[in-house]
């Protein structure tokens, strides 16, 4: 199984601190924000090859970190070519151009946004995936205010999605889908099919919305939630959260 880490965004509502610096190379706890999520990949002995997916802005910040780890499985550091918010491609381009890149249109891919950190076990829906013989996501209970700035699921029988919108003006669900997703080899191949559809290249949840209409994607219910990093206030308060006692 791939894991591909979506690291190619400007992270704007952070300036002045991601200016000159990726979002994920942030330090919590005295580390970056992105070593905290390898360390929790590196619990999932499935996964065989990490790629990475940032701009032509941090690639080089990128490749520096790479160079002075230590990782689970072998890293590999990509280019999409952008230099700015107004010209990225969008995070569900990136997992195409990932797939692309590394020839892995018909592997099992577990996709990472690298902005939140997770206060759970990101192995968990390796095996509900395998179980089900499906997708599957995390689901986290949230209140209606969080919601809105979130994807939203309604959840059926045996946890599988029923509906699922990003970012909706009305929520009809109680669960937010933190941006950790385990695809099955026929799920990754679609995302390609789902582009050419004119489906919208920009947040991965985008495309869970569209394969929810497709496929069967189970979700495990986690009530521990996350921490979700896209203000300066939010990325403090994390900073405080980790703080050694």
């Amino acid at each position: 199984m791939n894991a591909i880490l979506l690291a190619a965004g400007y992270g704007t509502r952070l300036y002045p601190l991601t200016r000159d610096r990726a979002k994920p190379l942030l330090p919590v706890g005295g580390r970056p924000i992105i070593d905290h999520l390898i360390d929790r990949l590196g619990a999932a002995p499935e996964i065989s090859r990490l790629i990475l997916v940032t701009n032509d802005r941090f690639a080089s910040d990128f490749e520096r970190w790479a160079a002075s780890g230590s990782f689970p499985a072998p890293m590999l550091i990509l280019n999409d070519g952008s230099t700015c918010n107004e010209d990225r491609r969008g995070a569900v381009a990136d997992i195409q151009f990932a797939l692309e890149e590394i020839g892995g249109k018909h592997e099992p891919a577990y996709v990472l946004a690298t902005d939140n950190l997770p206060r759970f076990e990101l192995r968990d829906i390796i095996e509900l995936s395998r179980n089900r013989d499906a997708s599957a996501v995390f689901a986290c209970p949230e209140d209606p205010e969080r919601l809105r700035r979130s994807g939203v699921a309604q959840l059926g029988a045996y946890g599988r999605i029923v509906a699922f919108e990003e970012k909706p003006e009305r929520q009809t669900g109680r669960h937010r889908i933190p941006p950790f997703y385990a695809y099955t080899a026929p799920d990754v191949a679609s995302v390609g099919r789902y582009l050419a559809e004119g489906g919208n290249p920009d947040a991965p949840g985008h495309y869970l919305a569209w394969l929810v209409g497709h496929r069967e994607v189970y979700a495990l219910p986690r009530p521990e939630g996350t921490y979700d990093i896209g203000t300066l206030e939010s990325y403090r308060a994390v900073c405080r959260q980790f703080e050694p006692e």
